[in-house]
């Protein structure tokens, strides 16, 4: 087995663009305003009713092996309170499209800061789990009602029609480590 470093990066709107939206207030013009609201909008797309829930990752190693893409739904992912985590995407022009899954040098580690969330295009492939700073991160969770039941009805990760899943340590013989060489999970300084 070898270990593959990955370099986690900050996330932004530019370096989340092949992946999907940074969603946050701010970036944009507002799509609508009138006095005391500005409103931005995303395109969500789904090809059954939306599910909205709450997941709660648990602190765990930045090791893994496995990423996932959901097939026909645009997937969020927006943190309460401010927490911080990491969040890993993969996926290059060469498997975009394809049942290819990515190569593994094109796998990426964000740092999620706790301001804004992320939307991934349908058919990203991602990493199955966030993982947080702190003991346990809550985020808001946007999903479609048919990828979900088809997730929870299976006793683990593993391909369906919805999701497809990628085990590089089976079909490899590597597992992925988030690495920080800029100390960006490092807390920022508080003021007071």
């Amino acid at each position: 087995m070898s270990v593959v470093q990955i370099s986690l990066e900050p996330l932004t709107a530019e370096s989340f663009a092949p992946f999907g939206w940074l969603l946050e207030a701010g970036g944009d013009p507002p799509f609508f305003s009138r006095p005391s609201l500005d409103l931005w909008r995303f395109p969500y797309a789904a090809d059954a009713p939306a599910r909205l829930q709450i997941m709660r990752y648990q602190r765990q190693p930045m090791r893994f092996s496995r990423l996932e893409r959901h097939l026909f739904v645009t997937e969020a992912r927006v943190p309460l309170n401010g927490v911080r985590a990491v969040l890993v995407v993969a996926g290059d022009a060469e498997s975009a499209g394809t049942d290819r899954p990515p190569s593994p040098d094109t796998l990426r580690a964000f740092l999620i800061d706790g301001a804004a969330g992320v939307m991934f295009w349908p058919g990203v492939w991602h990493g199955l789990d966030c993982y947080p700073l702190a003991a346990h991160a809550d985020f808001i969770f946007l999903s479609d009602e048919a990828t979900e039941v088809e997730i929870e009805a299976l006793a683990a990760p593993v391909s369906g029609v919805r999701t497809e899943v990628v085990d590089y340590q089976d079909s490899h013989g590597l597992v992925f480590e988030i690495v920080d060489p800029r100390r960006l999970m490092v807390p920022p300084p508080t003021n007071g």
